[in-house]
């Protein structure tokens, strides 16, 4: 054997016991004879696997080894069952990272259960449609509108907003020739019935029948009374738009003294007719208002003076407004100014006011007594031989009465059935001008309204 063998060997020899020395002076960490106790938050060396219980509170932990386990103390959790989360908020430090913060992190969740993102300056606004309330256009008459306004509307959309909702309007949403049942709480009027247009858009056929007393004080008539049996129609083009005819039946004048062409047969009387526009309609403050044109055209026979003159043309402003609701019932009020222009000098001329104060007992929609006021003054005569004339029920064209009035007051009631069948009465007295053809009328009517 060589001196090179000789030698390495004494090398590997020499490791090993510089080895063994070194793992024998560490004999005393290895087996923690020389470690002193540690207590809970200290550094833990290492040792033999032992079980540490999990506890609560924050009193020391003792770790030995070999020496018996206390048991566990009340409060502590049973290895294998989680702990409890703390009831002032979730749980934190170790394994618990904090909700991120800051930029670039998402907004929480929306959705159910979430309660909505603000709104504001830089936000949205909430949408409409289906379960939302729709927009209100600015400037309007209130009533909500089935799509939002636009700043640049065409012109179909403007005819629509200004024509109403209908079968021409473009929308569905009411039948044909329906009438407009937004304003069902007001009753339509009980006298003066061919002028006192009602303001809303009604589809309805109404049948009519007034009786007159002819004033004792009327020296070419000296009495008698006056009959009319007729009818009005009226159809809703839209809940704007509609068409009437307020004038359409027989007449019978019977006066005292007969003399110069009067008798008692029944004649056909003066149509009248024309259009109407609801322009206003405002839902919120139970408001409506209306514009129309009536044509008086002569045509009955000479002896009931139901064809003086060619043509009369009679523009009108109607409105209606509910007020001083309560629990016992609530106020209408309606009215209507005429003017009425001959288009010859054959026919007077006047002009025409008419209010009508009902209560709505209890709101119930059934029973409307009310007061009635009217007030007519010629403002031109006509060519005939009379100084006297009969307002609604004949045209005379008498001279020299202009600046000459008749007014008339008394109470009328009108009673619903149901919204489609209603029946009215109203009754008043010439208090100013009785010596023309007015002492007393009774008007009786029946609506059928669609």
């Amino acid at each position: 054997m060589s001196n090179f063998d000789y030698l390495r060997k004494a090398v590997v020899c020499l490791g090993i016991f510089v080895s063994s020395s070194t793992v024998y002076s560490q004999e005393g960490v290895w087996n923690g004879s020389n470690r002193p106790a540690l207590t809970a938050g200290g550094a833990a060396a290492i040792g033999q696997p032992i079980s540490i219980p999990i506890r609560t509170n924050s009193s020391p932990i003792t770790l030995t080894q070999g020496v018996e386990q206390s048991p566990v103390p009340s409060g502590a959790l049973t290895p294998g069952v989680p702990p409890a989360v703390p009831s002032n908020g979730p749980p934190t430090g170790f394994g618990n990272p904090p909700p991120p913060s800051g930029f670039g992190n998402p907004p929480p969740p929306s959705g159910f259960g979430n309660p909505p993102p603000p709104s504001g300056f830089g936000n949205p606004p909430p949408p409409y449609g289906f379960g939302n309330n729709s927009p209100y256009v600015p400037g309007s008459t209130g009533m909500p509108l089935d799509s939002p306004a636009t700043n640049n509307p065409n012109f179909l959309e403007s005819a629509r907003e200004y024509m109403g909702n209908g079968p021409f309007s473009g929308t569905t949403s009411r039948k044909l020739f329906e009438s407009d049942h937004a304003f069902d709480n007001f009753a339509s009027p009980t006298t003066n019935l061919f002028l006192f247009e009602d303001p809303r858009a009604l589809t309805e056929v109404k049948p009519v029948f007034m009786y007159q007393t002819i004033p004792g004080s009327n020296n070419t008539l000296q009495g008698g009374n006056v009959n009319y049996l007729g009818g009005q129609a009226r159809v809703a083009i839209t809940e704007r738009l509609s068409f009437v005819i307020n004038k359409f039946g027989w007449i019978s004048l019977n006066p005292t003294d007969q003399q110069g062409g009067f008798n008692g047969d029944l004649s056909f009387s003066e149509l009248w007719l024309g259009p109407k526009w609801t322009f206003w309609r405002d839902e919120k403050n139970n408001l409506v208002a209306a514009a129309g044109l009536t044509f008086e055209i002569p045509s009955g026979p000479q002896r009931a003076f139901q064809n003086t003159g060619n043509l009369s043309l009679t523009p009108y402003v109607s409105a209606a407004h509910s007020f001083g609701r309560s629990s016992y019932g609530s106020f209408d009020v309606l009215s209507v100014l005429n003017w009425n222009i001959s288009t010859n000098d054959a026919r007077s001329n006047y002009l025409n006011l008419s209010a009508q104060i009902d209560y709505d007992i209890l709101n119930w929609h059934r029973f409307y007594p009310m007061v009635n006021f009217n007030w007519f003054v010629y403002t031109k005569g006509g060519q005939s031989s009379f100084n006297f004339d009969g307002v609604d029920l004949v045209n005379f064209g008498g001279q020299s009465i202009g600046g000459k009035s008749v007014v008339t007051l008394g109470p009328g009631l009108r009673y619903k059935w149901s919204e489609r069948v209603q029946s009215g009465v109203g009754l008043d007295w010439a208090v100013v001008g009785n010596q023309f053809l007015q002492d007393f009328r009774m008007s009786i009517d029946t609506i059928i309204r669609y």
